[in-house]
């Protein structure tokens, strides 16, 4: 070795220091993979996303027809850009705790829907979320190749395919706020792993995407805490390492935790975007929205209770778990968290529970960042489960919600059970599974795996929940479109039984669409002020009713559809007085 001068800089590489028998690649050949990696992930994020895919085609094929809540949405999506855009989320039936009125957190569900609501076909909303939840698969994918490699992103991809199993195929391009946050949540898991595993750059797109799915729905607010509580210790706990490293370069030290700050103040940019307005809430309404979460969220009130806690856990990660079973309804799990489990179930539960515990604790000895994170962030999201499921109030109302409160036990359970499997056999491989090289067939043939098994999920899934709905509802819109003009101020009055009081929603987003104002005694508690009728004028009335009775004298029939479901034939008659509406 030649002479060392006093006082000289040297930059130490890392990877050769923990690895100096690993051959290094030349810069032209990192260069030319890079190109080729992204590729591959492109193509296994879209077969993973398949089922998703072939769901919201299929939708957009049979008509697909917002009602109900997702007419409510929808209506508020088209207000966003109006003078009474929507400061808060969709209202929650959880104002029965207090009796003060409820909503979500916020209304970036709104933003997002709220150009195809204003200048689209009704489908394009279903279009939208389609495409956002396909998007979240496909970064799904990416974040896993960047964790573990190839043999990670295929086993995620494969993972993520089955998981598809265990949803309705609704959910997937649905814009009601439960199912519209679930793959954004997932998304949200593997995204705050790689944040606390040193990865700085996705701060600003980490807080976007938290902020989104915990404005969706209050449901996701406790798993989603825990996980940004993961990822920020994690990410400060791995840039303090870095900087320790002996012989580490002071300067080149010095610039990436500039460059950290950089993407931190990017991210509390976002951060203040995305919760502008239900601040503004806040402080214009008394109690402000924030103000009434926290009080329901202490509130002294009778719950299912830490019994329903468990259950809930052990059939999210127990054998068999949530995210590989087909449900017989949607709603199945309401029922599935109030039974006792089997013994199977909960012995295998157990064992699943200390093996991430000790996990941990070999990736915390170790300094192993993905391991220790990984298994912390799966414990985290069983504790949480089992908060949600235990702190449900048993109201009549309340309790029945655990049929979509429980649905991202599925994305949960999926983790648990991937980070478990990729832990162990890391950990027996010399170097990791991150450090594989696939050559291209073994590539190829993961990529008709993932393929293969996409395409028979999409083909085996079943038909949409509301179905039956689009058909009558594509005429009723139709009718409305032709019998009111557009621009008026009607006063929308519903007289619906149970299977088709969604009716009158879907009424008011395709007369809301057409510039047309629609009042409605006690509209204001899930639409805001702007549509109660207090003392504004109406040119006419249109009614919404069960069968072909007229519901006043000189009505006049605008649409009249008919339908059969499981329950029998159902029809809605659409009615306006004053026939010219002037």
């Amino acid at each position: 070795m030649g002479r060392v001068r006093r006082g000289t800089l040297f930059v130490v590489d890392r990877s050769v220091l923990a690895e100096p028998d690993r051959p290094e690649r030349s810069p032209q050949k990192r260069i030319r993979q890079r190109p080729v990696d992204r590729r591959l992930t492109i193509v296994v994020g879209v077969c993973a996303a398949g089922p998703v895919m072939a769901s919201t085609i299929r939708a957009l094929i049979q008509g697909w027809m917002p009602a109900g809540d997702q007419a409510i949405i929808a209506t508020r999506a088209y207000d966003v850009f109006t003078s009474h855009t929507p400061l808060v989320g969709q209202h929650s039936d959880a104002t029965a705790v207090t009796h003060h009125t409820l909503y979500s957190l916020g209304p970036m569900l709104f933003w997002l829907l709220a150009l195809p609501a204003r200048f689209g076909s009704p489908e394009t909303l279903a279009l939208t979320m389609g495409v956002v939840n396909s998007l979240a698969i496909v970064g799904v994918i990416a974040l896993a190749r960047r964790r573990g490699g190839r043999a990670l992103m295929f086993a995620v991809a494969i993972a993520v395919v089955l998981m598809c199993v265990s949803l309705t195929p609704e959910v997937f391009h649905d814009i009601w706020n439960p199912s519209a946050g679930l793959f954004g949540f997932m998304l949200l898991i593997f995204l705050c792993w790689s944040l606390a595993c040193g990865e700085y750059r996705l701060l600003p797109l980490t807080v976007l995407i938290a902020s989104f799915v915990v404005q969706c729905q209050l449901a996701f607010l406790p798993p989603s805490l825990g996980l940004l509580a993961i990822g920020l210790v994690g990410l400060v706990a791995s840039r303090g390492s870095h900087w320790a490293v002996p012989g580490g370069p002071a300067a080149a030290d010095r610039g990436r935790r500039g460059a950290m700050w950089h993407w931190a103040l990017a991210a509390l940019i976002v951060a203040l975007v995305c919760w502008t307005a239900p601040v503004i809430d806040q402080i214009e309404r008394h109690p402000g929205n924030l103000t009434v979460v926290l009080s329901t969220a202490t509130a002294t009130q009778s719950t299912l209770g830490a019994t329903v806690g468990w259950r809930a856990v052990v059939r999210a990660i127990g054998v068999p778990p949530w995210w590989l079973t087909d449900p017989r309804s949607p709603w199945e799990r309401k029922t599935d968290v109030r039974t006792a489990p089997s013994a199977l179930g909960s012995v295998s539960c157990l064992l699943m529970l200390c093996a991430l515990l000790a996990i941990a604790t070999v990736g915390l000895l170790r300094r192993r960042s993905d391991l220790c994170a990984g298994a912390l962030i799966a414990l985290v999201l069983c504790a949480a489960l089992a908060a949600v499921a235990a702190s449900t109030p048993t109201t009549h109302l309340l309790a029945p919600t655990l049929g979509y409160t429980m649905w991202w036990g599925s994305p949960a359970g999926m983790f648990v059970w991937v980070i478990l499997g990729w832990s162990v056999a890391s950990m027996l491989t010399e170097r990791g599974l991150s450090r594989l090289r696939a050559p291209a067939f073994a590539s190829a043939i993961g990529i008709g795996v993932v393929a293969a098994t996409g395409t028979a999920v999409a083909a085996a899934e079943s038909q949409d929940y509301h179905l039956w709905e689009y058909r009558p509802l594509g005429a009723m819109f139709a009718g409305l479109d032709r019998g009111i003009p557009a621009g008026r101020t009607v006063l929308l009055v519903g007289s619906l039984g149970d299977t088709t009081f969604r009716f009158k929603q879907a009424a008011r987003f395709a007369l809301v669409r057409r510039g047309i104002r629609p009042l409605s005694r006690g509209a204001s508690f899930r639409l805001g002020a702007w549509y109660e009728p207090d003392h504004y004028h109406y040119d006419c009335i249109v009614y919404v009713n069960d069968g072909i009775a007229s519901p006043a004298r000189h009505a006049v029939v605008v649409t009249r559809v008919s339908f059969s479901d499981s329950t029998g034939s159902h029809a809605v008659t659409v009615w306006v007085s004053r026939a010219r509406c002037p």
